[in-house]
């Protein structure tokens, strides 16, 4: 008779600990030594499945309530305790170390979000553009995962407890969590090319992944000891790791989830089976390997070693940088005590206490709701003060963002009797926002109603090159509707950044070399493209009779100011070019799009060109702070709100020779 199987298996605690190296290594980014570990995230997927499903059926005596309450109850004190403190402790190194910026608030709903479970489907909806968060830069991204488990605890009891008691009865339970799974795998297949986005953080295709490791234990459950052959257990964990090492070394994110992932849950079903299925003294010899001591206590410590190994590489790339030898060494070290420490501390005892509120299902619901709660709210104060927290020079709000506040100085109103009932629509970029200080203050002190339209990497007029392609729905949406509240005579300011990248690039070669390579990326093509853009929009809104102004090429830095002005980020590695750059290096630079603007403006009497050049850069070295230490820029390229501030008459006056015109 074969025996049931074993409540532990050490060995699924040796694949844990495969699937969380996997993880750390890849993100880590290690000599890109496991380019595809990502898919250590699908691994864990299909262990979850199988082990949940393992302990559900050791507690199918029960009624429904009783059956879902227990589940909750254990779910609970397993899954909050540990996630709760690093979520928290995430926020406040955030305030105290991150500073604001563009898309902080995106940062911070993403880790409100994952206090409620559902990170994923908020990540899901942020499209891929300039003005989305970098996810490398976003301690609480990792929480998707989280996130797609527990909603697939929402629903999978109660499938599952159909198939416990009704299995025996009719066969037609057996299919129910297949077609599911099945389903999942279809929308997973047709979303990977139509909506990658949701495809990989939405549990709508992810679910046949944990689906099948329950369909697994399903296959599996009254089979312990049915194979009795060295050679069939040595085959299957063989198969099983080399299906995981194929997709821990070729995974592809543009062909996932679908069809990487199933490689890794075909791996991970196969070295499952091969550490549950041997008869005593029949087991693999890989499994020697997963059931080490060493291994397990890493499988033990899996779940906090995922939740610490992000946001401690998040807030090291934020403040000295990962690229340093000795943070490199440090790093896994500082984890390694993190989740150890919170496995020993705060784990172990809340799982296994015996107190009323951890052994009554309702007590432990009741407690855990308050604590997300309360937890939660601490960390959304947090957010909210920021500047009381801050140790970054950046907390001074007022001086280093565009976007944020009313003008705190007094603003002399401009009469003109040419200015009534006009208006000024920006179009382009996150340069738009970059402005806002800046178009506030024009607003008020002219008597003009502004409009924007603003979409994050969507250049307009860049002058190098064509306009985003992937942009021109939303584009043409913003330009109709501009049309149709535009009168003749108002302004359209096209505010995008016109001059190429130099954050990243390998200054150490000299100023010389990398002009030479950045101008010659500047091929016919690409300004034959740009010139056409150019045209088809200037002749477009010279027919509705609009005024054009164009912002000329801004100064540009090779490092981030927000980024590079504290005691304890401006060793960073990527500050290393500094926040300077000559004045010639620029102007070269900008030469090609100064001359395609003069052309234009041959070309079209309606176009004008303001050049905020000279006023950001006054002398032959180009700094990101101006004379008296205050942040003319925000990045590398963006504007502070001090830099709008010193451009407010230059910007004023030019819409006033504009609109002052006989």
């Amino acid at each position: 008779m074969r025996e049931p199987l074993r409540a532990y298996i050490p060995a699924i605690d040796g694949l844990r600990a495969i699937a969380v190296l996997a993880v750390i290594i890849f993100h880590a980014d290690y000599l890109d030594f496991l380019p595809g570990g990502f898919t250590g995230v699908d691994l864990f997927f299909v262990i979850s499945g199988y082990v949940i499903s393992q302990s559900l059926s050791q507690r199918s005596h029960a009624d429904f309530p009783g059956f879902l309450m227990d589940f909750y109850r254990r779910r609970f004190l397993r899954i909050l305790p540990a996630l709760l403190v690093v979520l928290l402790v995430s926020f406040l190194l955030g305030a105290l170390f991150v500073p604001q910026f563009w898309l902080s608030d995106q940062i911070h709903n993403t880790g409100l979000a994952a206090f409620l479970g559902v990170s994923n489907v908020l990540l899901a909806s942020v499209t891929d553009s300039y003005f989305a968060p970098g996810n490398a830069l976003n301690p609480y991204v990792h929480t998707w995962s989280l996130g797609v488990e527990e909603q697939f605890y929402l629903v999978f009891p109660a499938l599952y407890l159909i198939w416990l008691r009704f299995r025996a009865r009719t066969q037609l339970v057996w299919a129910l969590l297949p077609a599911i799974a099945g389903g999942s795998l279809a929308v997973s297949a047709w979303q990977t090319h139509t909506d990658q986005l949701s495809a990989f953080y939405l549990l709508t295709g992810r679910f046949w992944e944990l689906a099948a490791g329950a369909l697994l234990f399903q296959a599996v459950a009254e089979r312990h000891g049915a194979i009795r052959s060295k050679l069939v257990a040595n085959g299957l964990l063989g198969c099983g790791f080399g299906l995981l090492v194929v997709g821990f070394l070729f995974a592809e994110a543009k062909g996932f989830p679908f069809p990487w992932a199933m490689i890794t849950v075909a791996g991970a079903l196969l070295s499952i089976a091969a550490v549950v299925l041997p008869a005593e003294g029949y087991g693999a010899v890989g499994q020697r390997l997963l059931q080490a001591p060493w291994l397990t206590y890493i499988g033990r410590l899996s779940y906090s070693l995922y939740l610490w190994h992000w946001p401690v590489l998040v807030f090291v790339r934020w403040t000295v940088g990962a690229e340093w030898l000795i943070v490199q060494w440090l790093y896994p070290a500082v984890v390694f005590a993190l989740a150890a420490a919170t496995y020993r501390f705060i784990e172990t005892p809340l799982r296994s206490g015996q107190s009323f509120w951890q052994r009554r299902a309702w007590a432990t619901v009741i407690v855990s709701l308050a604590a997300i709660v309360a937890f939660g709210g601490c960390a959304w104060w947090i957010s909210q003060h920021t500047e009381r927290l801050s140790l970054s020079q950046t907390r001074d709000s007022y001086t280093w963002y565009a976007y944020k506040h009313f003008p705190r100085e007094p603003v002399e109103p401009v009469s003109h009797p040419n200015l009534s009932g006009r208006q000024l629509f920006v179009i382009g970029d996150s340069h738009t926002a970059g402005y806002r200080t800046l178009l506030k203050w024009a607003s008020l002190k002219l008597g003009i109603k502004i409009i924007e339209y603003e979409q994050g990497g969507c250049g307009v007029v860049n002058l190098m090159t064509a306009d985003p392609a992937g942009c021109a729905s939303r584009r043409e949406a913003d330009l109709k509707h501009l049309q149709a509240q535009a009168k003749p005579g108002d302004i359209v300011l096209l505010a995008s950044l016109r001059m190429p990248q130099l954050q990243g690039r390998n200054w150490a070669l000299g100023d010389d070399a990398m002009v030479s390579e950045i101008l010659g990326e500047q091929t016919p093509g690409r300004s034959l493209a740009a010139r056409h853009s150019a045209e088809t929009l200037l002749a477009r809104l010279q027919a509705a009779g609009l005024n054009v102004l164009i912002d000329a090429p801004k100064p540009i830095f090779k490092a981030p100011a927000n980024r590079c002005s504290d005691w304890f980020n401006h060793m960073n590695p990527i500050c290393a070019a500094g926040l300077t750059i000559n004045r010639d290096v620029l102007e070269q630079l900008r030469a090609p799009q100064m001359r395609l603007l003069g052309h234009l403006q041959r070309e079209y009497s309606n176009l004008y060109v303001w050049d905020p050049f000279p006023l950001l850069c006054p002398d032959s070295l180009c700094s990101a702070f101006d004379v008296s230490q205050l942040p003319l820029f925000f990045d590398s390229n963006h504007l502070s709100g001090h830099g709008n501030r010193v451009l407010e008459a230059s910007f004023s006056t030019a819409l006033l020779s504009i609109w002052g015109k006989p």
